[in-house]
């Protein structure tokens, strides 16, 4: 299921085996090893060419209160009868399997993903918090920061999709200066196909 105006690209995040995949997760807390959770997913899958093909966010029930809501505002309420974060697992690594996973703040949504089952599925990783000082000027290193020094617009800050639209607009911003991660790229084609980890799913509501 996609939540954009953008034509599903049927299985290209499984069918084409090069290219990168943006994340952002909103969670309970800061430590899935203390029980926090994700309460929200995004993936927007790009091209080799840093060009958005699929998109695709869920609310998560993370089982438990879901934190902070005067940052990420998900409630209670919201993720009543969303599916549980291991529902969605074949659609999340479907979409990272052979593809370079990019993040803002990438160790942060990386600490949840290899908290879960199937992990081994992300093999190449990019920051783009740690790529910036090379290609924006020096000051905050946030992703709203970052964004208006790109002269990015980042509207709904904190949402999981607005952020990791936002981070692939980023992403593009360097790409266009004619770096590569041709390497990158080719390490991650040539991890295992994606298998299903045959575990139930549900529909995932949209918000």
């Amino acid at each position: 299921m996609t939540s954009s105006g953008l034509e599903p690209a049927r299985s290209a995040h499984v069918s084409t085996r090069q290219g990168y995949v943006v994340v952002d997760v909103e969670t309970t807390g800061f430590s899935p090893s203390r029980g926090d959770r994700i309460c929200e997913i995004a993936l927007v899958s790009l091209n080799a060419q840093g060009e958005t093909v699929d998109e695709w966010h869920s609310l998560v029930d993370p089982g438990r209160g879901t934190g902070a809501v005067h940052v990420h505002g998900i409630t209670g309420a919201m993720v009543a009868g969303a599916p549980m974060i291991e529902e969605l697992l074949d659609e999340v690594w479907q979409r990272i399997a052979g593809r370079v996973l990019v993040a803002h703040n990438a160790s942060f949504d990386l600490r949840f993903l290899r908290h879960l089952p199937g992990s081994e599925w992300v093999t190449e990783t990019l920051c783009t918090q740690r790529l910036a000082p090379g290609f924006i000027p020096d000051g905050r290193w946030t992703l709203a920061a970052c964004c208006e020094r790109a002269g990015i617009p980042l509207l709904g800050a904190h949402a999981a999709l607005a952020d990791a639209r936002a981070t692939a607009e980023l992403f593009r911003f360097y790409l266009r200066t004619g770096v590569s991660w041709a390497e990158k790229l080719e390490r991650a084609a040539q991890a295992p196909e994606w298998r299903p980890c045959g575990l139930p799913q549900r529909h995932p509501r949209r918000r």
